[in-house]
Parts: structure tokens; sequence; C-alpha cells
């Protein structure tokens, strides 16, 4: 045997001690793999937990909606907990018999890598005294003015969680009292709308004995044009002219001429009169499985909820319902701006000692 082919046997019989070199090198890394994963998993589970819970409450809400149209009881089902258990092992191992002058050895190679993602997710239906609560109950007045306070348009929130003001009726779409809204409804509404981007107006909640209550006060001196629209304002609604404060009370007619009396809706209320806004199938109205579609009414529309026998390609929130699928375009921001205030409006209408949802991520 010549010299090159003894080196290449040589090379060849001494690969097991580069594997077993190799292996002693990966394996305390391997082994210590799984006590680093949780930081990572914190990042990605935080952010996957939150666009899930946003969309399935988006969707539950829409689903809701759809539901008093057809006469369906709403049924709302909270997440209370989410328990996420995440585990990453594995095993990496080699042996081998060398034996001298002739270098025979035997090998053994093997390996595996093991994980698993285990939630465990809780849920509590609303029922008794919290769904009372939360959906038979008016939205208190002082809730509604904290919304427009924190800047949502006065004449949108107005027009969808009040009855009337001052007696001044709102336009209700509800199958059970469908009506226009009084003459002076819009024009009161626009008006006010036009004084709170003057920015010439606040709002002030004192809290007493567990109740807010609402107070709305000049802040500045208006402008010649502003000043036209809260001499309309307190015409409109037969206030006291030289009254700078007033008191927000719920109650359809005011009992002083400083008051200003809210006949707010209850969050029930409220998804009735959105239920008028959904596209019935043709079909559903034919065989008097929905309300018949409200009589034309002008002001403007809440949402548009569409219908069709498959799913939409690029919705807000979508859900299959009785054979078809409904949901609110992604493009349509007036009908999605309805549906993100809705879901505000439920928070703060909730009661009770249970906190939100828990999310613990067990990781290792």
């Amino acid at each position: 045997m010549n010299m090159r082919q003894e080196h290449a046997r040589l090379r060849r019989r001494s690969r097991p001690v580069a594997w077993l070199l190799w292996i002693a090198a990966l394996a305390p890394g391997l082994t210590t793999a799984g006590c680093g994963i949780g930081p990572p998993l914190l990042s990605r589970d935080r952010l996957d937990y939150q666009v899930s819970l946003s969309e399935s409450w988006k969707r539950q809400m829409l689903m809701n909606i759809i539901k008093t149209r057809y006469a369906d009881a709403p049924v709302f089902l909270d997440v209370t907990s989410i328990i996420n258990q995440n585990s990453l092992g594995g095993y990496l191992g080699a042996s081998a018999l060398l034996s001298g002058p002739t270098w025979s050895y035997a090998q053994d190679y093997g390996g595996s890598v093991s994980g698993y993602d285990r939630p465990t997710i809780t849920y509590s239906p609303l029922t008794g005294a919290k769904f009372a609560q939360s959906l038979m109950s008016p939205i208190p007045p002082a809730t509604i003015l904290s919304m427009v306070q924190s800047g949502w348009p006065i004449d949108f929130v107005l027009r969808l969680t009040c009855e009337s003001v001052n007696g001044v009726r709102n336009t209700s779409r509800s199958a059970l009292n469908q009506r226009a809204a009084d003459p002076e409804f819009e024009e009161l509404v626009a008006a006010l709308r036009r004084i709170q981007v003057s920015d010439t107006i606040g709002v002030r909640i004192e809290r007493k004995n567990s109740v807010d209550t609402a107070h709305c006060f000049l802040g500045r001196k208006p402008t010649e044009e502003v000043a036209k629209d809260f001499f309309r304002v307190r015409e409109i609604l037969g206030l006291d002219p030289n009254a700078e404060t007033l008191r927000v009370a719920y109650g359809a007619v005011p009992s002083k001429r400083d008051e200003l009396a809210m006949l707010s809706r209850s969050m029930l209320q409220i998804l009735v009169e959105l239920g008028g806004c959904v596209d019935v199938p043709a079909e559903h109205l034919a065989a008097g499985r929905a309300a018949p579609a409200s009589e034309p009414i002008a002001g403007p529309l809440f949402a548009r909820i569409h219908s069709g026998p498959t799913a939409p390609a690029d919705a807000a929130a979508a859900v299959p319902y009785k054979g078809h699928w409904f949901w609110i375009d992604d493009g349509d921001f007036p009908s999605k701006r309805t549906l993100s205030i809705l879901m505000m409006f439920f928070s703060l209408t909730e009661t009770g000692s249970r906190d939100g949802p828990v999310v613990t991520v067990q990781a290792g």
C-alpha cells in the first residue's frame, strides 16, 4: 500500500472522532435551547392573541346586530382567561467503539426534537344582572358626553345613542318604533358639531355617591358665527338664553330651563337600530325569517351590513349566519367607526368586579 492510500484510510477511520467532537460542542446548546424560548414567545403570543381577541370581539358584535334583525336573542360570550403552555426539547447523541492497531470501529448516531403549544381558553357567558346592566340599562348621559369630550363627533354620537334631547326626537329605524327625526333634530346636531369644532364648550363630570353627573359649560368667548349656533341650540331646546352652565340629566323632558335632558338608548336598543342596516337576503324576507326592510327614512345610515352566498374577499368583519355571509366592507370607514364605538360603549356599560381577560403563557 502506498503512502497516499494509507493517509486516505486513516482519514476515513478518524471520522467518528470528528463526529464525537462536533456533537460534544453542540450538546450544551441543544440541552439549554428550551430555557431560552420564553422571551421570543412573549412578543409573538402577545400580539397574536391581541389580534385574535379584537377580531373575535368584532365578529361577535356583528353577529348580535344581525340576530336582532332575525328576532334572535343576542348572546355575548366573554373570554375571561387564556393560558398557553409552550415547550421545546431535544436529544442528540452518538457513540463509537475504537480499537487498534487495525482501527476497526463501530458507530451509532441518534437524535430527536419535540415541542408543543397548548392553549387553554376560558369563556364566560354574559347573563343575569350583568346582562341586564350591560344591555338593558340606558347608557348614562355622562358616559355619552365623556365620549364626546374625548373627541368623537357629537352629531354621530347623539344620532346613535339618543332617542331625544329635551324632547326633540331622533330618527329610529327599529322595526317596532320606526320614525323620522323631528325637523329640528338634524339642525340641532349640526349646530352642536360646529360648536364642538370651535372648541368653545366643555364638559365637566362630577362623581357623588358613585353616580356621575355631567355639566356643559361655555369654555371661552365664541366667534359671531358660533354665538349664532349657541343661540339657535338654546332656542331649539328651550333653554335659558343666559345660562352658561347646563346640568345634564337622563329623561325625556327637562325639569328646569338650565337642564339638558337626554333620553339615551340602551345597548340592546342600539343593536336593534343597527339591525335595520342589515341587507337581508330576499329569500329570507319572503319566508318571513327576518323583519321587513325599513321604509326609506331621511338621515345618515349608521352602517351598511352586506350579505351574500359566499365569504367576502376583503371585510373588516364577516360572519356566516343561516346559510349566508354578512359583512362590513373594510373600505367603509363610517360603518367601521360605528362598530368601534359600539364596542367601546359596551365596555363602558359593563359592571361588576370581573377583570378583563388574563393571558398566561408558560414557556420552557
